[in-house]
């Protein structure tokens, strides 16, 4: 059976396993249901059908039926959800239907304690999926977002039927009298996989009926890759968190690469942060070069607090990071520096105003935006700088200065993070 040779070839072990199986009522999915099925009984794992119903068409409710009569007397557990109507937004359901059918699976999976997940998706689907991320957005990264082996949080996102054309799963369907629902919204032309589907796929496939192997072929060959790029770009000095709301570099860590091969380094970076896929404008983010820096943060970035007081040894919160003051080390908290003030006063904490004056050893005073200069920190990352006052007087403020005026009376305080 193709499907056992899937799993053999892959080395992926069945025994005493838990699947669960992305069940939309479909010929893909009982098809692939079916398969496994008649593999469980040579390999005892346990099967999970998972359905959502997107409440999205009147006779959705037959899905469930189906899957609910065929796992009879299977011992096929059936998990049933539905996608709440008040949660359908106004524009982009596809997407919205998608995000919340990955949020159910992953859901089911943690509940039952699955070892692999799996969907139906087959070789036409793959075709479909390139040209459409050819028309929206020409980047290879995200033409291969179907994979047969990949990874979805902590479990193994399995595709075992992506080298089988569609045609042949309803060959099988039939052959083997398993029954299925068609969704009728698929033979409406209002989305665009739809018109690809009806389309674009069946003159390609006349002009080549073999193009589903190239498909797969061009697939796996730009997985190859993006796996080579993101090795290299994986053994190079990484960016670290700043301030909260951004990352850092040090330009020269990137020097060897050209500036097309930086930018590809940025967007690959993105994706593995935020799993956010991006153009070479990095639309949505702003990357700054500075004083031998490179810093990425996101265009919106979280709105300034105010300052406020704070007690040493008590957890406090600032732009959206926690920390906490003492002369002693907490129980929990990342040591990220110290600082030196009375040791009765009374401590607030919040930005540095604009224009602040700091006050130096010798008496005088330094501007703080030559400070910050000093130390390298964009105009727009300094207002995120943690800044500790005490009794009213700067004492800290983070990456770039340091309490100067040390009489005997004052302590050293550890600022901590708190994770």
């Amino acid at each position: 059976m193709q499907i056992e040779n899937f799993f053999n070839q892959r080395k992926i072990s069945l025994s005493a396993k838990t699947l669960v199986v992305a069940t939309s009522g479909g010929p893909d999915s009982m098809a692939l249901l079916d398969m496994l099925y008649k593999l469980r009984g040579k390999y005892n794992f346990r099967l999970v059908a998972a359905h959502l119903d997107h409440q999205l068409r009147p006779d959705a409710h037959r899905e469930i039926e189906v899957i609910n009569n065929y796992c009879q007397n299977k011992e096929i557990a059936v998990v049933n959800e539905y996608w709440p109507v008040e949660m359908h937004p106004e524009k982009g359901i596809e997407a919205a239907a998608r995000a919340y059918r990955y949020s159910f699976l992953l859901r089911t999976a943690r509940a039952r304690h699955a070892d692999y997940l799996l969907t139906a998706h087959h070789l036409d689907d793959l075709i479909e999926n390139i040209l459409l991320k050819f028309i929206r957005s020409g980047n290879p990264s995200e033409m291969n977002n179907l994979q047969a082996i990949s990874h979805f949080q902590e479990f193994l996102l399995l595709r075992p039927l992506l080298s089988m054309e569609k045609a042949a799963l309803f060959a099988y369907d039939k052959a083997n009298h398993i029954p299925f629902v068609i969704d009728q919204t698929n033979d409406q032309d209002d989305v665009l996989r739809n018109r690809l589907r009806h389309n674009v796929v069946p003159l390609l496939k006349k002009e080549n009926p073999l193009i589903g192997r190239n498909a797969l072929r061009f697939s796996n060959q730009i997985n190859l890759l993006l796996s080579l790029v993101a090795h290299r770009f994986d053994q190079l000095v990484q960016p670290e968190p700043f301030v909260g709301v951004s990352y850092r570099l040090p330009i020269s860590t990137l020097s060897t690469l050209s500036r097309a091969e930086q930018i590809s380094y940025w967007q690959y970076f993105i994706w593995r942060t935020w799993h956010r896929r991006v153009n070479e404008n990095l639309s949505g983010f702003k990357l700054i070069s500075y004083q031998g820096y490179f810093y990425l943060c996101k265009n919106k970035l979280p709105v300034l607090e105010k300052s406020k007081s704070i007690k040493i040894d008590y957890e406090f919160s600032f732009n959206q990071r926690r920390f906490i003051i003492s002369r002693s080390k907490p129980e929990h908290g990342t040591l990220i520096d110290c600082f030196k003030a009375p040791a009765k006063a009374k401590f607030s904490v919040g930005l540095l105003a604009q224009g602040k004056k700091l006050p130096l050893k010798n008496g005088h005073h330094v501007l703080s935006k030559k400070k910050f200069a000093e130390n390298s920190i964009p105009n727009l990352l300094r207002p995120y700088c943690l800044s500790v006052y005490a009794n009213g007087v700067t004492v800290y403020v983070e990456h770039t200065y340091h309490n100067q005026l040390v009489s005997e009376n004052e302590q050293k305080y550890y600022i901590y993070a708190i994770n």
